[in-house]
């Protein structure tokens, strides 16, 4: 999505012309001319034209206004600055806002800060892997390595951004808060975009998500905003995976909420679909996989709901696939036709009646997101 950030942009921005010949697309009046029709001195004008000196935005703007002038004109040819101290950028003035903006726009609403001084951003993650991933998205972007400082801790790293351009494109277009986070929103524009979604819940998840091995099994993502869960969860709700939200007010002066998903089944659609970065948090989702036939109620029967889908459609016939006695697969059956994973189908003959089995839709579908974690 291509995105103007000029008029997003702050007073006190300065442009400069990274060739000569640019200025010449630009000014196509007369210096003595234009300096009449603005009211700005011919010495600064000339400056502005020669590139010796940066020209303020409005004085920009209203230049290419008047010689209606596309904004495209300018694209790769300059560098932006906000305020005197300001370190000029190669930007723009068009960038294309991409799943990579998004998820970083939410690691840093989730992990990070900018102040309302907008003199930098902070990135603040126990993942050293998040902060060099963070770092390289600025120096793609045309931001100096020397802009930026990381500050390691024993309990996590800070990320330090010094740019008051990044953190107002942040903040304006982005929507990431300045000063202290009380609602964090999302963009109309991430929600309605089906992979600007997945990146917008991989940053959150990455920043201030978790993911529970023991007990009950689930992914969590924990915030003091309501308003940002339920813009996660409308995004996974459109990607078929289910979610829900609960407010956790125990030992806690002021209560936090939780975006909590359960069952393995959304469990490995979540990591499947969004595709985390966060390497601790990988770890985990390998240990539960790995170990996934398990629940805490005891062993799950994902072998007996394989044989069904292989042509097994008798107890019989399953028990001695599996070398199991016929009470526990009879066990087996019951437990995934409540669950809804299978069909029973009565066959009467002249010597009684038996059963057959067959996959349901949703028993077809746990299958096609769980065949990589069977045991042998």
């Amino acid at each position: 999505m291509i995105i103007d950030i000029l008029h997003s942009l702050p007073e006190n921005t300065k442009i400069k012309f990274l060739h000569p010949c640019i200025s010449k697309k630009i000014f196509l009046k007369r210096v003595s001319e234009l300096s009449r029709l603005l009211k700005v001195p011919i010495k600064n004008i000339s400056r502005y034209k020669g590139g010796k000196r940066g020209i303020p935005l409005g004085l920009l703007l209203e230049i290419m206004d008047r010689s209606k002038l596309d904004i495209s004109n300018l694209q790769d040819e300059i560098a932006i600055k906000i305020s005197k101290n300001g370190k000029y950028v190669a930007i723009g003035p068009e960038i294309n806002i991409d799943s990579e903006w998004v998820y970083v726009s939410e690691l840093i609403k989730g992990d990070g800060h900018i102040p309302k001084s907008f003199h930098y951003i902070a990135f603040v993650n126990n993942n050293l892997a998040l902060i060099e991933h963070v770092k390289e998205f600025f120096i793609k972007q045309g931001l100096d390595k020397s802009r930026m400082s990381v500050l390691k801790r024993p309990d996590a790293n800070f990320l330090i951004i010094n740019s008051m351009l990044f953190a107002q494109i942040f903040n304006k277009i982005l929507s990431v808060p300045v000063g202290k986070k009380d609602e964090i929103p999302i963009n109309d524009f991430v929600l309605e975009n089906e992979e600007f979604g997945k990146a917008a819940v991989r940053g959150a998840f990455d920043a201030e998500g978790s993911v529970g091995i023991y007990g009950s099994r689930r992914i969590t993502i924990s915030s003091n905003s309501k308003l940002w869960l339920e813009k996660l969860k409308q995004i996974l709700d459109k990607i078929k995976i289910k979610s829900k939200i609960f407010e956790d007010g125990n030992k806690r002066e002021k209560s936090i909420y939780r975006l909590a998903i359960y069952n393995i089944i959304n469990i490995k659609r979540f990591y499947r679909l969004i595709k985390p970065l966060h390497t601790g948090k990988i770890k985990k989702f390998m240990f539960i996989f790995e170990h996934s036939d398990f629940t805490p109620k005891g062993l799950f029967p994902k072998r007996v709901l394989k044989g069904i889908s292989e042509g097994k459609s008798k107890r019989k016939d399953l028990a001695k696939e599996l070398n199991r006695k016929m009470y526990l697969i009879g066990n087996d059956l019951r437990l995934l036709k409540r669950k809804g994973l299978i069909d029973a189908h009565g066959i009467y003959t002249n010597r009684g009646c038996f059963y057959e089995y067959s996959l349901t839709k949703y028993g077809r579908d746990y299958l096609k997101d769980n065949l990589d974690s069977f045991l042998d």
